[in-house]
């Protein structure tokens, strides 16, 4: 999902100095707010609430809490003093305009997300402890795309369920993975902040391959609880797994 122009937030601001708060790229996402985040490489800006961001993640509310820096310039702001600018370099402008659309008011637009950018508010939801603000969300998207068969969407859908914590969803998307015989994944592990894992996800989808030609079976999923703790293959159910139907 796009932009408008009229969303349109790249930053051009030269100076330290310059009061944020007054330049007319600055997105409003919660309008009033007296945060403004300055996201990915070309700083992004979002207008957001401290407030709003402290009460939906328990990262950020540590973050504003009094053992950070963060947290004293924040409380050290006065009355009429510019919104405090806090630097997220890292993350993505347009999956954090997303997140923050979600969470705030459920804008509508959000139901068109499609499956890279489910991806990516997945990550920002694991990053900064959101996963459970997006139950209702993530249930309907991965409902909506239950049909996905392209390899790539399907593969951002599995993540994006492993992030999300969907057991189901990583279940039925994996599965999809597994039948879809793609010759490698390779290309997709390269643009995901967790190399680690997708080169498990690589591993363990080949392993139900072999094991579906190997004992003539019908293709599976992986299970979510076994995936994330399996030590020594990704066939099999590890102890105190309680999902039958996954098996």
């Amino acid at each position: 999902m796009d932009l408008t122009p009229d969303q349109s937030v790249m930053s051009s601001i030269e100076g330290a100095n310059e009061t944020v708060a007054q330049h007319r790229f600055v997105r409003d996402l919660i309008p009033g707010g007296d945060l403004i985040l300055a996201v990915g490489p070309h700083r992004t800006l979002l207008r957001v609430a401290s407030t709003f961001l402290c009460e939906t993640s328990p990262v950020f509310a540590v973050m504003f809490g009094p053992n950070f820096e963060e947290g004293d310039r924040l409380r050290s702001r006065q009355p009429g003093d510019p919104e405090m600018v806090l630097e997220l370099p890292d993350d993505d402008p347009l999956a954090f305009d997303n997140t923050i659309l979600v969470l705030y008011g459920s804008n509508p637009s959000t139901q068109d997300c499609d499956p890279e950018d489910i991806q990516k508010i997945s990550i920002l939801a694991d990053k900064y402890d959101l996963v459970s603000r997006f139950t209702f969300a993530s249930v309907y998207w991965f409902a909506k795309y239950a049909w996905a068969d392209d390899p790539e969407e399907t593969w951002q859908l599995t993540t994006a369920a492993y992030w999300m914590q969907n057991p189901d969803a990583f279940f039925t998307f994996s599965k999809k993975l597994v039948k879809q015989l793609q010759p490698s994944h390779l290309s997709y592990v390269a643009g995901m902040p967790d190399k680690e894992l997708g080169l498990r996800l690589c591993l363990a989808i080949e392993e139900q391959r072999v094991h579906k030609l190997t004992n003539e079976v019908k293709a599976k999923g992986l299970c979510l609880y076994c995936f994330g703790r399996a030590k020594v293959g990704f066939t099999s159910r590890v102890k105190g797994c309680k999902n039958r139907k996954y098996h």
